[in-house]
This record gives structure tokens, C-alpha cells and sequence, in this order.
């Protein structure tokens, strides 16, 4: 399954190993999101991690998506000035 920069920004914000309890998130905040393209980025991802056979692989994508982040993160965000 592919994600699109967005999608996997989303799933980083709002994710969680739990796939099942990410789904919910995701449908939770885009019933409360007052822009419509934000909505339905939310819902399409939703939807997206909803179907069959992504169990199988969702935990292992989410991690490594977390990992990824995260190491971007300390290589741009972060100085070695002390």
C-alpha cells in the first residue's frame, strides 16, 4: 500500500501501534475537523487502514514510519553546539 507525504505526516501525528485504536482516532478527528480537505484526509486514511490484510504489516510500517521521523528530526532539528 502506498501513503503519500501527508498521509504518513497524519499517520505519525495521530497513529499508534494499536491499529485498530488508530482507525477510531482517525474517524474521531475527522468528524470534529472544521476544514473539509483536512476531514477528508482523515476519514481516506481511515478508510485506507481499514482494509483487508493491512494488519499484517500496520505495526511494523508504523514503527519504522516513527523511527524514520525521529531520526530526521535529531539530524535537522539539533546542533552539536555545547
Amino acid at each position: 500500500m502506498k501513503m503519500n507525504r501527508n498521509e504518513m505526516e497524519t499517520l505519525y501525528a495521530f497513529g499508534c501501534p494499536n491499529l485498530k485504536a488508530t482507525v477510531e482516532r482517525l474517524r474521531m478527528v475527522a468528524a470534529l475537523a472544521p476544514d473539509p480537505a483536512a476531514k477528508k484526509l482523515f476519514y481516506m486514511l481511515s478508510v485506507k487502514l481499514s482494509a483487508e490484510g493491512v494488519e499484517r504489516w500496520y505495526r511494523c510500517f508504523y514503527c519504522k514510519l516513527r523511527v524514520l521521523k525521529n531520526h530526521r528530526e535529531g539530524c535537522y532539528g539539533e546542533t552539536d553546539e555545547d
